[in-house]
């Protein structure tokens, strides 16, 4: 999926987002994030970190509501890629955190995906 420059930096904060939803970032799940946002928004992780947080609401407005409106990635699309990144990135520790899981499916709602698709994307990994 290839995001613009404006999305690619939205997404990679989001995803940080989740991650950070445990307070804790170490290991492989710091090596997995890093990864991640190498191969969709091609950022640094280190400049990420410090970037103000971005909650779900402002992802869908500017997603839905913003700039990205005209956007040939259509947002079900998006929150069906950031469970995926998301799980894999949690997965470096082993499981996803009950914090992890409630941050990501807020993202998830925001941008429109039901909590439906989103116990069937993640079912195997969130009880």
């Amino acid at each position: 999926m290839q995001l613009d420059e404006d999305l690619k930096q939205l997404y990679a904060r989001a995803l940080v987002a989740v991650t950070r939803a445990d307070g804790t970032i170490d290991g492989e799940e710091g090596e997995r994030l890093g990864e991640r946002i190498a191969l969709r928004a091609q950022l640094s992780l280190e400049d990420l970190m410090l970037a103000p947080s971005l909650a779900p609401e402002e992802l869908s407005a500017a997603f839905l509501g913003g700039p990205f409106r005209g956007t040939s990635v259509p947002a079900g699309e998006l929150a069906r890629l950031l469970v995926e990144d998301a799980i894999y990135v949690a997965l470096g520790k082993g499981h996803v955190t009950s914090e992890e899981a409630a941050r990501l499916q807020r993202y998830a709602t925001a941008l429109g995906l039901s909590a439906d698709d989103f116990r069937q994307l993640t079912s195997r990994y969130i009880p």
